[in-house]
């Protein structure tokens, strides 16, 4: 991400939280809040989105909450006349930073604009089409979404939208909170877009051997491994389209679009949480050379390993194996919202962000 300039006071944050819905905005549309929430939304880079968007070099480069101002930045030999005849609807309603070069406070940003311009204007002013088809970012692979097809995935009833987060003090000793990958993960059945690439993916395949197989080839094929979360130095939470629109995601990103697929076409599964990884499970008819099983609940699973390109289910083996050797934690979204100890099955509390670690029964 640039550093050219930056947010301060207000920050790039997640501004509408982790239930992927947003406040009423009475004077946008609903392209346009759609547009602002995958700009603010970490999920998807901002800098991706924006050029995607207006298919220009634009960066999208912060929002302030209180003053209803989106900010942006681009190269002054990109042409000021192009930006804004691409992004505004009223280009009197633009306001550009006073500075011509060096250090520059705007607003409230501030940074070095050399070779750069920035310019703020109110998000009721942003130009936003609808029906823009915008390419994902997959490797090898056309898929277009539009912002009327996002607009619908932000609905947070297609995914399970249980509590977003995992407290894990009880059973490390010291107070740590992670990722509640069930929450994101699309109910089957009301994903149209990922049900549709599901289909799609697995159209000249019969057996559930064959669809898991397949399915898991898209994914570590197609989607990019994602060090972002080292980036960004916190957990970056993405749901299914999330990951496909930006081609990328870590361990839990393609676990949950693995996952999700495995929803649309009813295929059993679980997720499992080893330290510092996540994979998926899934049972069925597969050989056990390289040892990567796991009995839960009267079923035996088999490791599908989402972070490894070829990856095939019970053969593959893994240089570093030793990640996959202490399963600690299992969740069967299908059944229930509950998180459970390997073994023990103990609870692991699931919380929300803003909440006390709570006491433990």
């Amino acid at each position: 991400m640039k550093t050219w300039f930056y947010v301060v006071g207000f920050g790039l944050m997640l501004l509408f939280g982790n239930s992927c819905t947003s406040p009423t905005h009475r004077t946008m549309t609903p392209a346009q809040e759609t547009a602002l929430y995958y700009l603010y939304n970490r999920s998807l880079l901002s800098d991706t989105l924006a050029r995607i968007l207006w298919r220009i070099p634009v960066d999208f480069r912060g929002y302030d909450p209180e003053e209803k101002q989106l900010y942006f930045l681009f190269k002054r030999d990109v042409g000021r006349a192009k930006v804004l005849t691409a992004l505004c609807l009223d280009t009197s309603k633009v306001e550009f930073a006073p500075c011509e070069r060096g250090p520059c406070e705007f607003g409230g940003m501030s940074g070095n604009i050399d070779g750069y311009y920035v310019f703020r204007m109110p998000e009721q002013n942003l130009k936003v089409d609808s029906n823009r088809a915008m390419n994902c970012l997959l490797k090898d692979y056309p898929l277009q979404l539009s912002l009327k097809e996002l607009s619908r995935l932000r609905d947070s009833s297609i995914t399970y939208n249980t509590p977003p987060y995992m407290d894990l003090t009880k059973f490390t000793g010291y107070q740590v909170k992670c990722g509640n990958i069930g929450s994101y993960i699309s109910q089957g059945g009301k994903d149209e877009f990922i049900k549709r690439l599901a289909d799609q993916l697995t159209s000249d395949v019969k057996t559930p051997e064959e669809k898991y197989a397949r399915l898991l080839d898209f994914v570590t094929q197609k989607i990019l491994y994602s060090f972002e979360d080292y980036w960004y130095e916190a957990e970056i939470t993405k749901r299914a389209h999330e990951v496909v629109f930006s081609g990328e995601a870590d361990c839990s990103g393609k676990s949950t679009l693995y996952a999700s697929l495995l929803e649309a076409l009813n295929l059993p599964y679980c997720l499992i949480y080893f330290e510092h990884h996540m994979n998926v499970g899934v049972p069925g008819n597969f050989p056990a050379e390289n040892g990567y099983q796991i009995d839960l609940e009267g079923t035996r699973y088999f490791m599908a390993e989402t972070t490894v390109p070829g990856f095939q289910i019970g053969i593959s083996r893994l240089s570093n194996a030793e990640i996959l050797e202490h399963p600690a934690f299992y969740q069967i979204p299908k059944k229930s919202e509950a998180v459970l100890e390997v073994g023990g099955n103990k609870r692991v509390p699931l919380i929300f962000e803003e909440e006390e670690s709570p006491e433990e029964e």
